[in-house]
Parts: structure tokens; C-alpha cells; sequence
């Protein structure tokens, strides 16, 4: 299979599942819901007044203060709110590679699917980014109680790839799209290989995770991080130049599997820094085997 299958994914989570997804961060969101939040909603307790973001509720529009400031601004106020969980998918055509029993995008559409699922079974609203080999090279669908953002995002990641978006889009440039556009408080969760890692992750998710959590889900597999000794081979590099790199070296394969692992650690320390949990899946194994245990683990360990 070389695509996700929309109706497997639209399957991922059917069955009941009474696991919650946990978070650390009080909920902001605009509209009543399962989670107490001791700093925002719309209950009868006036907060603050604050600029409009992209997705509030304009029905708490500050009329009054966006008249003087002649730009929107939104009332907040103190009650129990539901909360936004952000899907946030690379779909670069580096996530088509896997030697085993599937393609890193085939399971991270599962992850995607099945989170997604878990979300709504919680009754959170659920929105998405896709970055990578989409219409404009990221697409948005806004958080909503219903499944429509999470249907028409996997809809989209089983469509074959065109081709027409071949520059790489960066993991940074979708974490900056999405700190202008998650409301205070999200759950986000970003699933990719994070490879390559640029100098500037490590300041982005620092940025995000001011006002939201997050997690991260890495795809990995076997062949990551060991090259078969197949003779010469041609690969292209992040800047589409083409090398032919000698497999049968043994140098070679040591210099391969060391930079390898040398990402994994500069990412696993990033996240130390910045407090952000890292969830790992891989090709040749079970996404929901993988994925549920792991967030089972968070939530509980989020409330201890």
C-alpha cells in the first residue's frame, strides 16, 4: 500500500476506548466543555480583555475596546471549558520511505487518526495542520466538535501525491504557523520523522509551549539508522543534490548510523529542555500497540 486507505483510518478508534489524553496546561478554549480552567471562558466571571486569535468566538467580541483600539479585541472569562487538540502532520515526501511493513506517512496518518479519534471521543474539538506535499504546502482545518476538520485532513493524506510541491517544508515553518493560530491552552500533537533538525526547533517548540503542551510523535524505521551494504547508491540531500554514497563501507555505514543516532539524542535533549514528551512509533510495528500505551502513560503520569 502506498497511500493511507481513508476507510481504515476513518475505522482507527471505533471501538470503545475510555483512555482520555491527558494535559498538563489548564484549558482556554471558548466554548463549555469537560475541563476545569481556572483562567479562561465564558462563564460569569470577567478575566481580562485580549486581541483576537484566529478560531475565538466572536460572539465575546469586546465591541466597545475594538471600536477604540480599531482592532478586535475579546472578552474572557472563568468557567469550565472544553478543550483543542491540534493535529500537526508531516506529509513531506521524506515521510514516503519504509523497508518493512508499511510507509512512515501510512502510520503517521494512523497516529493522526486514531488520536484524532480519541479526542472526539472526549468530546474535545479537533483541528489540523498538514505540512509538506498538500495544496500550498500546509493546510489548515479548523478545530471542531464534530469530526469534519479530522475526516477531511485524512481524506487528504490518502490522496496520492501529485509531485507539484517538491521543496521540502520545514517542521519550524508549521510550528510558527501554528503558534499564531492554537488557541491558548491546546493539546498539540506533531507527528513526524524530525529529520533533518534545524537550529531553530528547539526556540519554536520553546515558543509554543509558553501557552500550550505538546507532544511529540516520531516515526522511525529499522533502516533509519542502518544502511545495508547494497553497493553504490545515489541519494538526493535536503538540498535535492544528488550523492552517491559507497553502502559496502564500513566507515561509511558506522558514519551513517552515528549521524543518525546523533539527531535522535539532539532531539531527545531538545525536548528535555523544553518539557516536551516524545512518543515513539515505527514501520514494522502496530500503531495502536505503540501509540495507546504510550498516552496511557502520559495521562497518567500527568496526574501524579
Amino acid at each position: 500500500m502506498l497511500y493511507p486507505d481513508f476507510s481504515e483510518l476513518v475505522g482507527m478508534g471505533s471501538k470503545p476506548n475510555r483512555l482520555e489524553l491527558a494535559s498538563e496546561r489548564p484549558t482556554l478554549a471558548a466554548a463549555p466543555g469537560n475541563y476545569a480552567s481556572p483562567f479562561r471562558g465564558q462563564g460569569l466571571t470577567f478575566h481580562e480583555v485580549r486581541e483576537y486569535r484566529p478560531g475565538d468566538d466572536i460572539r465575546i467580541i469586546d465591541w466597545r475596546v475594538t471600536a477604540r483600539m480599531n482592532k478586535p479585541y475579546m472578552k474572557v472569562f472563568t468557567e469550565d471549558r472544553e478543550r483543542i487538540v491540534m493535529l500537526c502532520v508531516d506529509a513531506n515526501a521524506t515521510m514516503r520511505f519504509g523497508t518493512r511493513s508499511t510507509f512512515k506517512s501510512i502510520q503517521a496518518a494512523r497516529a493522526a487518526a486514531l488520536i484524532g479519534r480519541l479526542a472526539n471521543g472526549s468530546h474535545d474539538r479537533v483541528g489540523c495542520v498538514l505540512f509538506g506535499d498538500v495544496p500550498e504546502g500546509l493546510q489548515f482545518f479548523r478545530p471542531a466538535r464534530s469530526r469534519r476538520a479530522l475526516w477531511q485532513s485524512l481524506r487528504l493524506l490518502s490522496r496520492p501525491k501529485t509531485g507539484d510541491y517538491k521543496e521540502t517544508v520545514p517542521l519550524e515553518a508549521a510550528l510558527q504557523n501554528i503558534n499564531r493560530i492554537a488557541p491558548t491552552g491546546s493539546l498539540i500533537f506533531v507527528i513526524s520523522d524530525f529529520y533533518p533538525i534545524r537550529e531553530s526547533l528547539e526556540q519554536n517548540l520553546n515558543n509554543l509551549r509558553q501557552r500550550t503542551d505538546i507532544v511529540l510523535v516520531r516515526i522511525d524505521d529499522p533502516a533509519d539508522g542502518v544502511i545495508p551494504p547494497i553497493g553504490s547508491v545515489w541519494f538526493s540531500d535536503e538540498n535535492d543534490r544528488a550523492v552517491a554514497i559507497d553502502t559496502n563501507s564500513r566507515a561509511g555505514q558506522e558514519a551513517y548510523a552515528k549521524q543518525w543516532q546523533d539527531s535522535r539524542t539532539r532531539l531527545e535533549n531538545i525536548c528535555l529542555r523544553c518539557g516536551v514528551n516524545i512518543i515513539e512509533l515505527h514501520t514494522d510495528r502496530d500503531v495502536h500497540d505503540d501509540l495507546v500505551p504510550a498516552l496511557r502513560y502520559l495521562a497518567h503520569a500527568r496526574r501524579r
